[in-house]
Order: structure tokens, then sequence, then C-alpha cells
């Protein structure tokens, strides 16, 4: 297998194409119409890192920098076919190399709360936490109280 290359995308359309064919590959995770159109919007603007095996796009991390000392990965999803192949962890690498770069102490992450038993999220949060986050706060919003949010951070 080829080796994996990850690269910040200048290009504001190609992130934006590369955000919207994980998004389609994984309606579990990314099942609400107008959070996608959200997110496909926010891919044109902020840091987007993507993870190329074989010269074709298999991940994407969005970075968002909300403060001098704090980022948030705002969205990352790989190819599902690529799952638990070290493509999300080295999509984090990549993140927390080049904010340490800018001073950034803490990334966030925000994801569905712990509390609700969806497995597709049960994967998320393990997968954060064995990376280095920890749940430290939660959110309800109550527009969407069946969706509460679970906030997670790594110390850099």
């Amino acid at each position: 297998m080829e080796a994996l290359n990850i690269f910040l995308e200048p290009n504001r359309t190609r992130k934006r194409d590369v955000q919207e064919r994980p998004t389609a590959m994984l309606p579990g995770w990314f099942g609400k119409a107008d959070s996608n159109a959200k997110y496909a919007s926010q891919a044109e603007m902020l840091d987007g890192y993507v993870a190329e095996r074989e010269g074709v796009p298999r991940g994407l991390l969005l970075l968002k920098q909300s403060s001098p000392v704090g980022a948030e990965i705002y969205w990352m999803g790989v190819d599902p076919a690529y799952h638990r192949l070290g493509i999300g962890r080295a999509l984090i690498e990549a993140a927390v190399e080049a904010v340490r770069t800018r001073g950034v102490r803490y990334l966030f992450v925000a994801t569905l709360h712990p509390a609700i038993p969806y497995e597709p999220y049960e994967r998320t949060r393990r997968f954060y936490e064995a990376v280095g986050f920890a749940f430290v706060l939660e959110e309800q919003f109550p527009t969407d109280p069946a969706n509460p949010l679970g906030y997670y951070v790594k110390q850099l």
C-alpha cells in the first residue's frame, strides 16, 4: 500500500470537494442536510488537512483557531473503507503540529454527548480519547434536546 500523504490544501474549491465526499459516505455521522451545507461552506474558509493514499483523498480535517491558545477540530471525516488504518490519527498529528507552531496549547473537538448511546459516535468518542482528548464539558441546545454535545480537549 502506498504511503499516506498529509498536506494543507490551499485550494478552497478542492477542500470543499474533499469534504463533501466523506460526508456523503458517512450518513451515520453526517445525516443532516443543513449541517452538511454549513460544513461544506466552512471547508472553503478553514485550514483543511487532506490525507491522500494512492493519490486519492481518503480523509480531511478542518481546523479553526478560536483564540491565541485554542483551536478546534471543526470537522473530520475519513473514507469508511479506510477506517482503522491510521488516517484519522495522522490527521490529528498534522493538526497538532500545525497549531503548536502558532503557540496553541489546547485543541478542542465537539461531538455527540457520551450519554447518547449511538454506536457511530461511540466509536468517534473512543477514537478521540485514544489520541489524548478528555471529555470536559457538555452543552444542551433547547432547539435540539435529543442531540447534546460533549466537548473534548487535548492539552498540547
